[in-house]
């Protein structure tokens, strides 16, 4: 029998905990943490870790499961959560996988890279400059060298910005040159869900969520932490600014509003990784049923989402069948100097109405966009729209093939 693991992604404060637990709970399965701060014992509040009442809902792995005194590494984590859920396939056809942690992710779904090796003195001469300078010269010399990489990476944690600057200084290479290898294999196929709100919305909660750590005792969780502000494991968001805080750099008004901007900006930044893996399924928070059956044919015929950047600027989007090939398909425009996404569906069927939904939830902070149906689903031209408000567009004739691709530009 196959096995399938459920990967539960996306921003801070989406609502994965949730869906993972729902899911566990349909499947009657377990669920495995890829949250590389919430696997830490002493860091309950401030890492938005399950509550015990959620906890009790299905069995985790992996969360308060080492002690930040503990050296623990991605490749440690990846050992660590293969063999939990070698005891759950033993037992179920499906696991669940949550947390936005891309890196944490990556690992067990996909192996991780391989370095070259580092000499202990080029760490030792970074880690000097941590300590000295803090985090500003890491991030500077990271954005010179390796733009990419600066881009997704969490500029708030040294120790990913130590690591991928020791691997460029030792290779005189570009840390995210190592990052383009085979995939490794695995005795399960994952099947990757990523949660979606609009920007505005998943900003008002963060910042709810931040008032409410506070409300449960963040700043005592944070001032018992304080002696321990040098691990790496305290090098997060919503424990630093703390810290500062006690230290006399600003006050504590000041910040909780730093607390809530950099919560924000980490949030973008796994907008930003995901997006770039182009395999997430999109999902709002009230797609039950479309996640449902996604999972369904993802596991029964072998669908999969494969949403490529291309550098033309279209956004295209296509369904894939076990054979790896493309079984629908969709593309995305936005026009030049302007917030209008046109989507254009190329074929029907249960796949063609997964992508609508796919490409539909690309749109949702765009102020207008218009989805453009092929001409028999609905009549001669067949239309709908995303956002009301908007006037549709009016055709009284079949659809016009779209315009060359030097008439858009990605969003």
């Amino acid at each position: 029998m196959s096995k399938f693991l459920l990967v539960i992604g996306g921003p801070t404060a989406s609502g994965k905990t949730g869906l993972a637990i729902r899911l566990a709970k349909h499947f009657n399965t377990a669920i495995v943490s890829a949250d590389s701060r919430q696997l830490f014992q002493e860091m309950r509040i401030g890492t938005a870790r399950p509550t015990a009442e959620e906890l009790a809902q299905a069995p985790h792995y992996l969360i308060g499961s080492h002690s930040i005194s503990e050296g623990y590494s991605v490749g440690q984590y990846e050992a660590d959560a293969l063999r939990a859920l070698q005891l759950i396939f033993a037992h179920h056809d499906y696991a669940v996988l949550v947390g936005g942690s891309g890196l944490y992710i990556n690992a067990v779904c996909q192996g991780l890279d391989h370095f070259p090796p580092v000499s202990a003195g080029v760490q030792e001469a970074l880690q000097a400059v941590f300590e000295s300078e803090g985090l500003a010269p890491l991030q500077q010399e990271l954005q010179e060298l390796d733009p990419a990489y600066y881009q997704e990476v969490d500029r708030s944690n040294p120790h990913r910005l130590i690591r991928a600057l020791s691997i460029i200084r030792s290779s005189g290479q570009p840390f995210s040159s190592f990052r383009k290898k085979q995939k490794s294999q695995r005795p399960f196929t994952p099947i990757y869900l990523q949660l979606q709100r609009p920007r505005e919305e998943l900003y008002s909660r963060i910042d709810q969520r931040v008032e409410q750590m506070l409300e449960e005792g963040l700043e005592m969780e944070a001032r018992s932490l304080f002696a321990h502000r040098h691990h790496t494991a305290l090098q997060t968001v919503g424990y630093q600014e703390l810290f500062d805080y006690f230290g006399g750099r600003h006050d504590l008004s000041t910040a909780v509003e730093l607390v809530k901007r950099n919560s924000r900006r980490y949030a973008k930044r796994q907008m930003t990784w995901f997006r770039r893996d182009g395999h997430w399924k999109l999902i709002g928070p009230d797609d039950w049923e479309v996640a449902l059956q996604f999972i369904s044919m993802a596991a029964e015929e072998g669908l999969s989402i494969h949403q490529p950047f291309h550098k033309e600027g279209q956004v295209q989007a296509l369904a894939w069948d076990k054979n790896g090939q493309p079984s629908n398909r969709g593309r995305r425009f936005v026009f030049k100097g302007g917030s209008t996404s046109v989507i254009q569906q190329l074929d029907k069927g249960p796949a063609g109405s997964l992508l609508l939904h796919q490409l539909s939830l690309l749109t949702i902070d765009e102020k207008e966009a218009h989805l453009l149906l092929p001409a028999d689903a609905q009549g001669a031209s067949g239309w709908d729209r995303q956002h009301p408000g908007c006037p549709p567009p009016k055709y009284d004739a079949p659809l016009p093939e779209p315009l060359p691709w030097s008439h858009w530009r990605r969003a």
